[in-house]
């Protein structure tokens, strides 16, 4: 399969085109390659497709729309979740973007090893795969009109690389005319100029070569009002003197030269040093406008700005200024100070300095006016410390590396440094070690790299000691590195420390903010929101956003998007997190750790408690225990729980951890509480492992505690949890249990829904009298205890067994009463299960077209609320009315789309039934062989379900079959 965004965006599969079905499939397909194989986020994806309408629907949104675009690619495992996103599955070949940065990356590799031949044909066959400009028509969305000017800056310095290889092989004339137009696409681009004036001048044309210098001349002059830089100079001088040889002259001795060493082995910054060349070599008349990369510590920032301004030096012929102003630390430099420190680099002596900071300031404008200096401003504190530093004139330009954004900074340009990719950590690890990482190697550099969260400071370390010590493999350094409590003693290396690198940030936090950083390694998820804080901290929403807002601008802690109700989301990465757990255990006052760890169980709880409410009109078919709950104020828990539903789901993570977290401090009744809340999310959501693995780890804990409730409420659930899987064999042990310890208790709410479920294992198993009992038994205790949610439930169970022998007078009006309490609860769910049974005793009345709207209704109402297995229901049903109708091509249509929707959710009742209703639909069509194997395989999988009932509609089914096909008049 080709996936082709160079140009307009095409799928071809064996060289045929794949009709993309919509627009924002398009746009969704773009994104995922934007990421060159990487994981986006579902907050990203959801930003980018649904900018003005991101809200709790659109998460359901994304799910129909990856999983619309799996059915067009016609491989599920193209678009592939994982717990960071989602991401798109294919080789770099099979991804034109992939490949032609691939080439254009070996290409530009083989020009510097001095192969032009190989560079030439490398970077030639990486533009033929330019079809017009990238992601065309489709970069009215942000992210992919970024990758569109990125990919655009690529295919400039391929070509730009390719006129180098030709002219290294003597091409100079087949080379004019792309320069040309490189040229007039961008006039003030004087290394294109140097570029063409070299091609013309060995092709003879001396007079052309002149003429494109005078043009770039007046185009600089009055755009940006400077003259052209020393190469452009250089070459006209060379150039009049009929010179064979020509090149750029020296920079001038006087001129400041400030910078430290550039870092040679910078790896995976390529996106942002183009971006950076393009700021630098783009400036425009005016004053300079300030460039801030920003990042937390160790990301790298530093190295990045010095590697930019070492490749711009002939850009800046007036000089380079550079000082570190330690703005992480307790003592910045101050302006005074910096300022004295430039004025005497550009000549001014000691005497002539002025004693006021604006007095200084103006003197520095003074030196600077009409030159062209770069200035690199290192490690700024923030925004005060930084304006007196900025030149004023046209013609220089300034570089910013800070941990803040410094978004206080007037007109600047903004570039926030993550930490590298996967493949670019182990290529810097390859480059410092000197080791390539063969097949071999290849699983333990990946581990290496993780371990290091990919921070390029703790890559330089893990790298510098592997390459001092030749005779370790790398599985030793992951081993060692692999004992969390010990990383970061072993992230040292000689004046290189990871920990030191934190313990900077740290203390220049105030007391609230060294609190919280500390308290936030108590978290066991990967993200977080601002209300988690609160709970750590024991104050308000407000006050933990003030604070947190001081570690983001600290970055200490990251921004890592909006989750699906638009709530902010923060992440620490690993090192931070690993640093704020050893100054919780040094700094941390006694038994304050545990009671804010208690404060967040406490949150979670109440939280999940409240959009249960909310989610089901009330305390209805579930149990609480007396656990401390922890509550918010009213307008953030209104604001939090507007969809209950999306809470849950955005929450999924953190609820799983406040589960393990509760059993780690053998908390009972936090934890079977907080198991059993989430059930909400887990049943909806089909999160059936999440569901077994914390209802296993609270009933081990109910167990222990001896805690008598907890394990009646966790054997409840886990076998609800085998009702819905249908194993009805493994359920009932678990229910019996439950019945037993809830009567034992005197709990009548807990045994009346284990009762609940045990009578429908009875209905399954083909003992429609025993489990009518136990219905009945169950909905006077619900009605006794007031549960209206899970007594409309019953009363629509009851109906099923009346449908199911053919008593529909019966089964009509408790399926009427029941759809009157749910949609009184405003419990879509409900409704539509019952609109569900109601197709159903319309099917067995006879009445198709009836039938045929309660369905429609429940795919409808699945759909809305992204309810995948509703909908999977609510298209059999639709596809048997059909089939009842005689309308045999719609049922067709419909029966394979529940099958095939049933089988990517994994609900085996709904396949087993889709299947038996396509093999009567066979039938009909007199298609005996599909018949026979659907019908077949339908018994089967009846038979393995433990399902009698159906099993023998299947058995009974294939009989007809053969019956027909002996007698076939």
């Amino acid at each position: 399969m080709e996936f082709r965004v160079l140009g307009t965006v095409q799928v071809l599969d064996g060289g045929q085109a794949v009709p993309v079905a919509s627009r924002r499939q398009e746009q969704l397909l773009a994104l995922l390659v934007c990421r060159a194989g990487r994981a986006v986020t579902t907050e990203t994806l959801i930003d980018e497709l649904w900018p003005e309408r991101a809200g709790p629907a659109t998460g359901k949104n994304l799910q129909v729309l990856v999983h619309r675009l799996r059915r067009t690619l016609g491989d599920p495992g193209r678009v592939v979740l994982d717990r960071s996103g989602y991401r798109l599955r294919a080789q770099v070949q099979e991804v034109d973007a992939w490949h032609f940065t691939d080439l254009a990356e070996h290409g530009q590799s083989a020009l510097r090893r001095h192969d032009a031949a190989g560079a030439a044909d490398l970077l030639g066959r990486a533009l033929a795969l330019w079809r017009g400009p990238a992601f065309s028509g489709l970069t009215e969305v942000g992210a992919l009109a970024d990758a569109a000017a990125l990919l655009e800056r690529q295919r400039r310095q391929a070509l730009t690389a390719r006129m180098d290889a030709e002219m290294a092989l003597g091409r100079h004339a087949e080379i004019v005319p792309e320069a040309a137009a490189l040229l007039a696409e961008d006039p003030l681009d004087e290394p294109v100029a140097a570029r063409l004036m070299t091609a013309l001048h060995h092709s003879g044309q001396r007079k052309e070569a002149l003429e494109v210098y005078r043009r770039t001349r007046a185009v600089l002059v009055r755009e940006l009002g400077v003259e052209p830089g020393p190469q452009l100079r250089g070459l006209e001088q060379a150039i009049l003197r009929g010179d064979a040889e020509i090149g750029p002259p020296r920079r001038p001795a006087e001129a400041p030269g400030l910078l430290p060493p550039a870092v040679p082995d910078l790896t995976g910054r390529e996106a942002e040093l183009d971006r950076l060349s393009e700021i630098l070599a783009g400036r425009r008349a005016g004053p300079p406008v300030p460039c801030v990369i920003s990042g937390m510590p160790g990301v790298g920032k530093s190295a990045l700005a010095v590697r930019a301004a070492h490749d711009h030096l002939a850009s800046f012929p007036d000089g380079q200024l550079y000082i570190n102003l330690r703005g992480a630390g307790a003592r910045p430099v101050p302006p005074h100070d910096a300022l004295a420190r430039f004025l005497r680099a550009l000549g001014v002596s000691g005497a002539s300095i002025p004693e006021s900071t604006d007095e200084r300031a103006e003197v520095y404008r003074a030196r600077l006016s009409g030159k062209r200096v770069l200035v690199v401003l290192d490690d700024a504190a923030d925004e005060g410390q930084v304006e007196p530093l900025i030149p004023a004139g046209a013609g220089c330009a300034v570089l910013i590396t800070s941990r803040a954004a410094l978004t206080a900074l007037p007109g600047a340009y903004r570039l926030a440094l993550g930490v590298l990719g996967e493949d670019e950590a182990v290529r810097l690890l390859s480059t410092i070690t000197g080791r390539p990482f063969a097949d071999a190697d290849a699983d333990g550099a990946d581990r290496l790299a993780a371990l290091c969260g990919r921070l390029p400071l703790a890559l330089r370390i893990a790298g510098a000691r592997l390459a001092a010590r030749p005779h370790w493999s790398i599985g030793r350094l992951v081993e060692r590195l692999a004992i969390e409590h010990h990383r970061l003693d072993e992230l040292t290396h000689g004046p290189l420390s990871v920990r030191a690198s934190l313990a900077l940030g740290y203390s220049g936090l105030d007391e609230p903010g060294r609190t919280l950083l500390r308290r936030l390694a108590l978290l066991d998820t990967p993200v977080f929101a601002c209300w988690s804080a609160a709970a750590l901290l024991g104050v308000d929403v407000r006050a933990a956003g003030g604070i947190l807002e001081r570690l983001l601008d600290a970055q200490l802690v990251e921004y890592a998007g909006v989750d699906g109700i638009g709530e902010p989301r923060y992440r620490l990465h690993d090192l931070v997190r690993l640093h704020a757990k050893e100054r919780l255990a040094a700094d941390e006052p006694e038994g304050e750790g545990d009671a804010a760890t208690i404060r967040l169980l406490g949150s979670y709880l109440a939280l999940a408690e409240q959009a249960h409410r909310r989610q089901y009109g009330g305390d209805y078919t579930v149990l609480h225990g007396d656990a401390p709950r922890w509550d918010l104020d009213a307008a953030t828990l209104d604001r939090l729980l507007a969809d209950p539903a999306g809470w849950l789901r955005s929450e999924r993570l953190g609820l799983l951890a406040a589960v393990d977290q509760a059993a780690r401090l053998d908390l009972s009744e936090t934890c079977w509480d907080l198991a059993l809340t989430a059930v909400t999310l887990f049943e909806a959501q089909c999160h059936f492992e999440d569901w077994e693995r914390t209802s296993e780890t609270a009933l081990a804990v109910a167990m222990h505690a001896g805690d008598v409730r907890g394990e009646a409420a966790m054997r409840h659930s886990l076998g609800s949890l085998d009702l819905f899987r249908q194993r009805y064999a493994a359920a009932k042990p678990h229910l019996d249990a439950a019945v037993d310890l809830f009567a034992a208790v005197g709990d009548r709410h807990g045994q009346a829904l284990a009762l609940r479920n045990a009578a429908l294992i009875d209905r399954m198993s083909g003992a429609p009298d025993t489990a009518l009992g136990r219905y009945r038994r169950a909905l006077a205790m619900l009605r006794e205890v007031g549960d209206r949610h899970a007594e409309a439930h019953v009363l629509g169970s009851i109906a099923q067994i009346h449908i199911d022998q053919g008593r529909t007078a019966t089964a009509a009006p408790l399926l009427a009463q029941a759809l009157a309490m749910y949609r009184e609860l405003r419990d879509q769910r409900g409704a539509a299960q019952i609109l569900n049974r109601t197709g159903a005793m319309h099917l067995g009345e006879g009445h198709a077209a009836a039938a045929e709207a309660a369905y429609r209704e429940v795919t409808a109402t699945a759909r809305a609320n992204g309810d995948l297995i509703g909908e999977a229901h609510g298209l059999l049903g639709s596809g048997e009315a059909k089939l009842m109708a005689g309308d045999l091509p719609a049922a067709g249509d419909l029966l394979d789309a529940a099958l095939a929707l049933a089988t990517e959710v994994g609900e085996p009742y709904v396949t087993a039934r889709a299947r038996l209703a396509a093999g009567l639909l066979a039938t009909e069509r007199a298609e005996h062989e599909r018949a026979l194997g659907l019908l077949a395989a339908a018994r089967a999988e009846f038979a393995a379900l433990d399902m009698p009932v159906w099993r023998d509609r299947a058995g009974k089914a294939l009989q007809a079959l053969g019956e027909r096909q002996a007698d076939p008049h």
